[in-house]
């Protein structure tokens, strides 16, 4: 799971309130990571545990206690003074009665553990204090410490980062508590968890987003027993005559992804490459007449790759008349409002087209990713995809899905047509994947896509990666 602040406190007080003290919960996420720590570090090695006021302070001292306690050379600094939460104090006094008293700081150290502020820090309290504490932690890394934070690197918001200002603790691992946060997957923030790992405290998962983990398998399944209708027959309509690829590689992708039969509307020079690069896909003449006529024999229809025609609206009104799940992206992204039906719409933007949709700016959207695209989701319910550093799967109830660790080679023109491709082909599967909520297979048809293009860097650099490297992988992709 993925939660912001309130749900973080949300669920440490339904644990309170339902038999489960938060001195508990402290004891499993600092023993947890003590072993993690001890798993990767010796006993020769110097590690400070820097502990702040609040909760996360208490966790810095089980962590110092159990690491003591196995022989390991350890020193407990308190930068802004004593624990202020009974929690954190119980196991203050605890760890003391190992040894275990504040000391300062001296020397070089091996490893640090970050405990210094948690999901509750407030940016406008920054101060010369804490930014020389953090300047001195900075100092330790460059001197080669290891950094480990918990929960969230100290210095880091936890929900949104327009106020952030660059002044915070980097970490080489961040152990995540029950779940992780949003800020570890903003493009300003992200850098500065370093490798996520999340530490299970056996609460039950709350909250509406969720990092997706699930296998692709089910995608890679076949009816022995099939026929080509058994997958669906989708409809894709884009290019133009200055966009002829864009259209191409998206029908190449809906081939890749297994959809049964693929219908191309386009102009007469995409084609002619339609022909030599997919011959699978039948083309149709990119008009309304045409169109028409194949609606009743489809099951999704996608628009948007390249196009530029005037009939653009012509066209998205024809597919919402019909009961079938519409994908728009790219030029087929102008609505500012959508109809009420039963089939899914999906809108698949890229960070830019999203700003002009919802009429912000794009730092607006970088600095709050999570809340902009389930705002829109939710009040226009619509499934949003937005194809950003990571790609968020927004869902019309609230909540969704993130895809993180794609490759870099995917910032690179035809990548969103890739996209595009891959989740109108899945759509059009839809009846052949009943069991899987349409939410999920749109994030697993993400998933695989995000899959795909970190196999190609087995191959090849991430500036050499092409659109048509990942359409290639995809039915190479081990899960």
């Amino acid at each position: 799971m993925i939660y912001d602040a309130q749900e973080a406190r949300q669920i440490d007080e339904w644990a309170k309130t339902s038999g489960l003290p938060l001195e508990v919960l402290m004891e499993r996420a600092g023993s947890e990571i003590a072993k993690r720590i001890k798993n990767r570090h010796t006993r020769e090695e110097r590690i400070l545990v820097m502990c702040g006021t609040g909760n996360n302070g208490g966790d810095g001292y089980v962590i110092g206690r159990e690491l003591v306690r196995d022989g390991y050379d350890v020193t407990m600094h308190a930068p802004f003074g004593e624990v202020k939460t009974a929690t954190a104090h119980l196991h203050q006094h605890y760890a003391e009665n190992f040894g275990l008293a504040t000391e300062a700081v001296c020397g070089q150290y091996d490893v640090i553990v970050d405990g210094i502020f948690g999901t509750g820090f407030d940016g406008s309290r920054l101060t010369k204090s804490i930014h020389d504490v953090f300047d001195w932690v900075r100092e330790q890394k460059q001197q080669g410490a290891k950094l480990y934070a918990i929960d969230i690197p100290s210095g880091i918001p936890s929900d949104q980062t327009n106020g952030f200002s660059g002044q915070a603790i980097r970490a080489d691992v961040t152990f995540s508590l029950h779940a992780f946060k949003r800020s570890a997957f903003l493009l300003k923030t992200a850098p500065f968890f370093g490798k996520l790992e999340k530490i299970d405290l056996g609460l039950p998962a709350f909250g509406g987003w969720q990092l997706m983990s699930e296998s692709i398998a089910p995608l890679l399944t076949r009816d022995p027993y099939g026929h080509k209708g058994t997958y669906g027959t989708a409809l894709l309509i884009g290019g133009s005559e200055t966009m002829p690829g864009s259209i191409q590689l998206a029908a190449r992708a809906a081939l890749r992804s297994g959809v049964g039969k693929l219908q191309v509307a386009t102009v007469p020079t995409a084609q002619v490459g339609l022909i030599m690069n997919a011959p699978e896909a039948m083309v149709l003449n990119q008009t309304t007449t045409a169109i028409q006529e194949m609606l009743d024999q489809v099951n999704v229809a996608g628009i948007g790759p390249g196009l530029t025609s005037d009939s653009i609206s012509d066209w998205i009104e024809l597919l919402f008349a019909q009961d079938i799940p519409v994908v728009l992206d790219a030029g087929a992204l102008i609505r500012d409002s959508y109809p009420e039906r039963k089939a899914e719409i999906v809108v698949t933007p890229h960070i830019g087209e999203f700003a002009r949709m919802t009429k912000r700016t794009v730092r607006e959207i970088q600095d709050d990713l999570f809340g902009q695209a389930s705002e829109y989701a939710v009040l226009h319910q619509v499934i949003v995809v937005l194809k950003a550093h990571v790609i968020l799967i927004a869902t019309p109830e609230g909540g969704g899905y993130v895809i993180n660790g794609a490759s870099s080679g995917l910032a690179k023109g035809g990548s969103g047509d890739t996209l595009f491709g891959i989740l109108t082909s899945l759509l059009g599967q839809k009846e052949y994947f009943k069991h899987i909520p349409v939410e999920q297979l749109i994030a697993l048809g993400a998933s695989w896509y995000a899959q795909a293009s970190k196999q190609v860097e087995q191959q090849l650099h991430p500036s050499s990666i092409v659109a048509t490297d990942v359409i290639d992988q995809l039915g190479r992709v081990k899960n």
